[in-house]
């Protein structure tokens, strides 16, 4: 598809069955991902500076399930002990050890720990149920790498937004667990890692091409957006897997590789003549479930055709032509030469050829994940 040719609009025949894997998508990967209320507030007063983690105390009591897990934490149970100790008989010990539990974790601590309690319950994990079952041994760092790292990285590089960088981090870590408890196979859940640290270089050359723009409309969403690009390869592995022999998406990739125009290049022309579907609407997809990022959510299913949202959102077309633009510079900075859309976007964005390739190659040299 040429840059000036519209988009297909294609119709399902009325009355026509639903492609099988799209229903498999949804029921099996983006429905289980959809965060439950409480984390989503705890996210949200993540980010929110004005919110003090005291001010979450009615949201952790509203709900009883949560705060019994909370209570359970291996790493809380001697502090708990002791308080119960300590406070006066008249006092109702709950709202004191509340709110000393929302202290001593902070916000962050506290969202890490409701998301790793909800990541268990989606995808099976054993939590103990009632008051004289074991205590909850969570360790977020190992249930959340993703989502940590991103955030972490942007807060030492001090980088705005890390918030969201752990929100876009998240839905990997999500995937991740839904594919370990459908005891998916080695390659599948390696999947997860790569397209990560894909999206994960995506990110950082576009956060620092965006500090170059000017005013960019979306800047929130520039590093998070950036990072779930690649996601909808991981799901493509599972909907087409390597049993299909040459219509798996190992195949795909394999013959993607060989092509004399580059890998990225190949994905772009083939991939919607080969699937029903393409790794950026299900990438765009997983954005929209996930919630946190779904304000971008078009951008990303238009990354390799940024110009279909000009006349619809010029603010979200400056997004994936951004993207579009990291997309293809990132696994050869030095061999980038633009298209005319890509082209008309860097004049446009005043960024230079020079001033891609540095940062490119400077994000391919850092030692991340």
């Amino acid at each position: 598809m040429t840059e000036n040719q519209a988009a297909p609009s294609e119709a399902p025949a009325e009355g026509a069955s639903p492609d099988p894997n799209l229903v498999t998508l949804i029921r099996d990967f983006l429905l289980p991902a959809i965060p439950p209320h409480t984390l989503l507030e705890l996210i949200r007063a993540s980010g929110d500076e004005k919110r003090r983690v005291r001010d979450l105390m009615p949201l952790i009591q509203a709900n009883p399930a949560v705060w019994h897990l909370i209570m359970k934490l291996q790493m809380l149970a001697k502090k708990v002990k002791d308080w119960r100790a300590e406070v006066p008989e008249n006092v109702d010990h709950s709202e004191v050890i509340t709110d000393r539990i929302l202290g001593l974790l902070g916000k962050d601590l506290l969202r890490n720990v409701v998301a790793c309690i909800a990541i268990n319950r989606k995808a099976g994990g054993a939590l103990p149920r009632k008051n004289k079952d074991t205590s909850l041994n969570l360790n977020p760092p190992d249930q959340l790498p993703y989502s940590i790292l991103a955030q972490d990285y942007c807060t030492e590089h001090k980088l705005m937004h890390a918030d969201m960088a752990f929100n876009a981090g998240l839905h990997y870590d999500w995937i991740a667990a839904l594919l370990n408890q459908r005891k998916a196979s080695q390659d599948q859940k390696a999947s997860v890692k790569e397209c990560f640290l894909e999206g994960f270089a995506y990110a950082r050359i576009a956060y620092r091409l965006a500090q170059k723009m000017g005013k960019v409309r979306h800047d929130r969403y520039v590093f998070a957006g950036a990072l779930l690009v690649p996601a909808g390869k991981i799901l493509m592995g599972v909907l087409y897997p390597k049993d299909q022999k040459e219509k798996s998406w190992a195949q795909f990739i394999a013959d993607c590789e060989k092509h004399p125009y580059g890998k990225n290049e190949a994905i772009e022309a083939l991939e919607s003549k080969r699937f029903a579907m393409t790794h950026l609407e299900i990438s765009s997809l997983i954005a929209s479930f996930g919630q946190t990022v779904h304000p971008v959510e078009r951008a990303i299913a238009s990354v390799n055709h940024p110009y279909y949202l000009e006349s619809v959102d010029p603010s979200l077309a400056q997004l994936a032509s951004l993207w579009n633009v990291v997309r293809v510079a990132a696994p050869k900075p030095h061999k980038f030469s633009p298209s005319p859309s890509q082209d008309a976007f860097l004049k446009k964005s005043r960024l230079s050829m020079d001033l891609i390739k540095t940062i490119a190659s400077e994000a391919a040299a850092e030692k991340v994940g």
